[in-house]
């Protein structure tokens, strides 16, 4: 039988399965087009029908019976402290250093994490607060009762602020990413690197709901937030580098591009001011 966390890892990867596929298809002239409101609609309506498995999962979630609850409460409390902070300030930080010593593409590639994460958790806090999900462990029926809201309430209190995860939005920008930016510079790169990348992602998301503060369906829709904004995020600023953002923290990088040789690798790029 497949357990609870086989079935939210897979929910995850399909959402960044799906959510990366609807940019595939073109680069958009627009930071958001027509269809975004119909894709996310579409998520949003599946983290509806995955809630109705909620209370289930999250309760295999606390069973010590199983031993990926033994070793997830073991590792939980590592894995959370990856979330939008410290991958915003982390990549910035990178981004800093990568400006200082003159790396322009290590210097792009970080910030554009950075600026996914930022515009993931942002659209998460909007949806939360008025939304006012309460975490599993905080309902008045403990990990039974998925559909406690308290409308308005997320903006003031912890623990109406369930859906979407945060945590879950930002390790997905971050991967998405950091997978397209590769992508970009070495085709045929993102499987080695994107693979891991995202399964690294989705350990923030597993870990809060170890520690009882989301349901599945948050963590499915965070995933769809973060791969759209990692995704959109690099693909509009590389086929638009002279955005303002772009020009002030980058000098507007554009056509980088890595090239492998025999005995190693080459780097190009022109820049604009």
């Amino acid at each position: 039988m497949i357990t609870a966390r086989y079935r939210a890892v897979v929910v995850f990867c399909l959402a960044a399965r799906i959510a990366g596929a609807q940019t595939a298809d073109a680069t958009p002239k627009t930071f958001f087009t027509g269809r975004d409101a119909a894709i996310a609609g579409i998520f949003f309506a599946a983290s509806a029908g995955i809630s109705i498995f909620d209370a289930k999962i999250a309760k295999n979630f606390q069973d010590t019976s199983y031993l990926h609850v033994r070793v997830g409460q073991d590792l939980d409390n590592v894995f959370t402290h990856i979330n939008e902070t410290t991958l915003t300030v982390g990549g910035l930080a990178v981004y800093g250093i990568a400006k200082l010593t003159k790396q322009e593409s290590m210097a792009d590639i970080a910030f554009h994490t950075a600026e996914s994460v930022a515009a993931a958790s942002l659209t998460a806090q909007v949806i939360r607060g008025p939304l006012g999900r309460t975490r599993p462990k905080d309902a008045k029926d403990p990990y039974n009762d998925q559909y406690e809201f308290h409308f308005m309430k997320g903006f003031s209190h912890f623990q109406q602020r369930a859906f979407p995860s945060i945590h879950s939005s930002s390790g997905f920008a971050a991967a998405a990413a950091l997978s397209e930016e590769v992508n970009m510079r070495a085709p045929g790169a993102r499987w080695w690197l994107g693979v891991p990348l995202y399964a690294l992602a989705a350990t923030p998301g597993l870990s809060r709901m170890y520690l009882g503060q989301h349901w599945a369906s948050d963590i499915f829709s965070g995933a769809f937030l973060g791969v759209f904004y990692g995704r959109r995020v690099v693909e509009y600023s590389h086929a638009h580098p002279t955005t303002r953002i772009d020009k002030i923290f980058l000098g507007s990088v554009k056509g980088a591009q890595l090239h492998f040789v025999p005995g190693g690798a080459s780097l190009d790029w022109t820049k604009t001011f």
